[in-house]
Order: structure tokens, then C-alpha cells, then sequence
């Protein structure tokens, strides 16, 4: 006998579910970020997040740096207070994750990491920037670098 049980967290993380086995068949373009972090909070009943250029350009900056010196460093790029500053927000967080190829797979070891997993789910959250950068003689190959805010 099948049962299915109607309850919202039931529901969550089956849409979830069914975001990522969807996200994992298609390569992620830069547009794609938002709507797949957006997926993951709406299965939490959050609002969902949209590009912001602004947010791009300091997530690119930290890639950039990260992948320049080949190390995993929230702060190589410059303390997250001072490169956020002027965007003028009450509320901004900064994932960062190396080694992993895809977005998918990145956005995955966020949602596993209970700190990563706490920005995502900024309460409040509307915006989202996203960036990549190689470094092919590097170990880790890729390195990111996401900021979400209010």
C-alpha cells in the first residue's frame, strides 16, 4: 500500500529533491544560480533570490582572489565587511567552496554545511551573486564564490 503523507516539510524536500536531480542533468549558466539557490529556499518557504550585478562583481572579486592564490580564504580578497560596504545592506553572508566543477555539486556541499546552509536561508534575502573562476594548476581547479543579501 502506498501512503502519502500531506504535510509541508513532506512536501519541502521533495521539491528539494526533485530541484536538485533536475539541477544535476543541466549545466548551471550564471542566470541559473539564482534559480537554483531560489529552488532550495522556496522548499524551506523562503522568498526566492534574483541576480544582482552589483553582488556578481564582489563574488567575482573573491573567486578572482581565491583562485589567483590558489587558496580556500574568505578574507583574501579583503575583509567580507569592507568589500560589501557599499552596497548599503542591513543583512549580507558569503559562501565560498573550492574543488567542486559544477554548481550543482556546490550548491549541494552549502545546503550539507550548517553555516553555508545559514546563508542560503537569510531570512529576508532578495538578492544573489555568483561567480566561478579556474585555476586549472591549482588542486582545487575551481573556486566560488556566492553573496546573498536583503
Amino acid at each position: 500500500m502506498i501512503r502519502f503523507i500531506n504535510s509541508k516539510t513532506t512536501r519541502r524536500t521533495w521539491l528539494a529533491a526533485a530541484g536538485l536531480l533536475l539541477m544535476s542533468f543541466v549545466p548551471a549558466t550564471a542566470g541559473d544560480y539564482a534559480s537554483q539557490i531560489s529552488v532550495y529556499r522556496r522548499a524551506h518557504g523562503l522568498s526566492v533570490v534574483t541576480m544582482d550585478g552589483k553582488l556578481n562583481a564582489v563574488a567575482l572579486r573573491q573567486a578572482q582572489a581565491m583562485a589567483a592564490s590558489g587558496t580556500v580564504s574568505h578574507s583574501v580578497a579583503g575583509e567580507f565587511r569592507t568589500r560589501v560596504a557599499g552596497l548599503r545592506k542591513s543583512r549580507a553572508a558569503e559562501n565560498i567552496a573550492a574543488g567542486f566543477l559544477t554548481f550543482p555539486e556546490t550548491l549541494k556541499q552549502w545546503e550539507d554545511s550548517a553555516g553555508h546552509r545559514e546563508n542560503l536561508l537569510m531570512v529576508g534575502a532578495h538578492k544573489v551573486g555568483v561567480a566561478s573562476v579556474a585555476n586549472p594548476k591549482s588542486a582545487y581547479r575551481m573556486f566560488w564564490a556566492m553573496v546573498i543579501t536583503d
